[in-house]
């Protein structure tokens, strides 16, 4: 692999990869969506190689879940050691200390007071399920409240708590949840500046639960930063009321963690940015570097299920257990929580000080290893059209970023060499530059 990534010398749907693409139009079911028109044949860190042989540097991470980016050593040689033992064995029928021993590393380290359990399943949408219905029974209570442009995950329960994307909920029926306004302040749905809403809307939020559900209200989930919805991060003070308004309301608090931890936005957890302890927390993919692995955390009392309550297969496979240990113990040993708030910083100063310079009235937000940028027209409007642009032409020189509707989103690998990540900035920065100037044919 070349050392000055990235190198493009071909087209990327050229040769077999045509092939392989027009098999895949015939064989996968349409709701796929790929961000990419290129077939992956390995990826090294933070660069992706196709089976052209193009290389192209990585914003996405694989949507933030690559932290270590791919192939690690550690993570490959947990993988193989794990694999040549026990591959996967269901928890439902037998012991397994590695279980116990990620439990015993997220009991350190989850914003939960008290002693907790834990639920493995196999995704964050599964961990998203094992809540819905654990807390529900330890309440007693049916109705839930979630928020404006959440994503909680694929499944039934997940899609019915989300609102990001109403083409996912199609299918799925709406019941038992109360959606409120998100905390996006640079658009607030209930037209009030951040300088006088005195959070107005998680007040707005108790008077629709004290309307459609009194003395009913069993959860309050939340993302601590939307990433799904364009890196929406709430403004100081608004976590802390969120989970003292589930409990003036008699609710427990659960908080979707999947995109933000561990150690994306420079700490553990974002909650940890607040001190915030919530009642549960879910984790998924980023926890086992992409492994497919949800992850429910809990108080001790909530999880005390009767036997047969919860049980999952092949949730807690011993691979990803194996990959989520080593994860944790990378992110630890090559400081990478200081690291992400210290690269991350800065990356998010260099994309403001770049919107600045060209007087651009875009919004740039983040935290950490994750940055959102909106591209916004002179009268306000999103341009999501531009947006796409962006991306594309990105990608065309061998950049991978991403994006929601109007925002681009930067997730590296939080371990990204740093010529490696500058590289990368250069384009996105030139790109920026360039089609900026053309904003109005969008």
């Amino acid at each position: 692999m070349s050392s000055q990534p990235p190198k493009i010398s071909k087209p990327p749907i050229a040769g077999d990869a045509e092939k392989i693409i027009r098999r895949d139009v015939e064989l996968m079911a349409r709701s796929y969506k790929r961000l990419f028109p290129l077939v992956v044949k390995s990826i090294k860190g933070s660069i992706v190689e196709d089976i052209n042989g193009n290389q192209y540097i990585d914003f996405t991470a694989n949507f933030g879940t690559l932290i270590l980016g791919g192939g690690h050593p550690r993570i490959v040689q947990a993988i193989k050691e794990q694999a040549e033992k026990v591959a996967s064995y269901s928890l439902m029928s037998v012991y397994c200390e590695e279980a116990l021993e990620l439990a015993e590393e997220l009991f350190r380290i989850a914003p939960i007071r008290g002693d907790v359990r834990v639920i493995y399943t196999n995704s964050e949408s599964e961990a998203i399920d094992a809540a819905f219905r654990a807390l529900n029974w330890h309440t007693g209570k049916n109705i839930v409240l979630s928020f404006l442009g959440s994503k909680h995950g694929s499944t039934q329960v997940g899609l019915m708590l989300s609102s990001s994307s109403l083409g996912e909920r199609r299918s799925t029926k709406i019941e038992n949840v109360i959606y409120a306004p998100s905390p996006r302040c640079s658009r607030c749905p209930l037209g009030l500046s951040s300088e006088n809403c005195k959070f107005k809307c998680l007040e707005y939020s108790q008077e629709l639960v004290k309307a459609l559900a009194p003395d009913d209200l069993s959860l309050v989930v939340f993302e601590p930063i939307q990433v799904e919805s364009g890196v929406v991060i709430p403004p100081d003070g608004y976590l802390e009321r969120l989970v003292q308004l589930a409990k003036s309301l008699a609710a427990l608090s659960i908080a979707n963690e999947s995109y933000t931890a561990p150690a994306r936005i420079g700490r553990w957890f974002a909650l940890d940015y607040r001190n915030v302890k919530v009642d549960a927390v879910c984790l998924g993919a980023q926890l086992s570097s992409g492994l497919p692995l949800g992850v429910l955390v809990a108080r001790e009392d909530i999880l005390d299920l009767e036997p047969g309550m919860y049980e999952s297969l092949t949730g807690g496979c011993q691979i990803s257990i194996a990959a989520a240990l080593a994860t944790l113990q990378v992110v630890r040993e090559e400081g990478l929580i200081d690291r992400s708030e210290r690269l991350g910083r800065n990356v998010l100063k260099r994309v403001r000080d770049l919107v600045e310079d060209l007087r651009l009235n875009w919004d740039v937000r983040g935290l950490g290893m994750l940055i959102g940028l909106e591209v916004i027209g002179e009268d306000g409007s999103p341009m999501e059209k531009l947006a796409q642009e962006i991306v594309k032409e990105c990608f065309r020189i061998g950049l991978l970023i991403r994006q929601r509707k109007s925002t681009i989103i930067l997730s590296p690998a939080l371990n990204i060499d740093e010529e490696i990540l500058e590289k990368g900035l250069e384009i996105f920065e030139a790109k920026i530059a360039e089609l900026s100037r053309l904003s109005q044919a969008f």
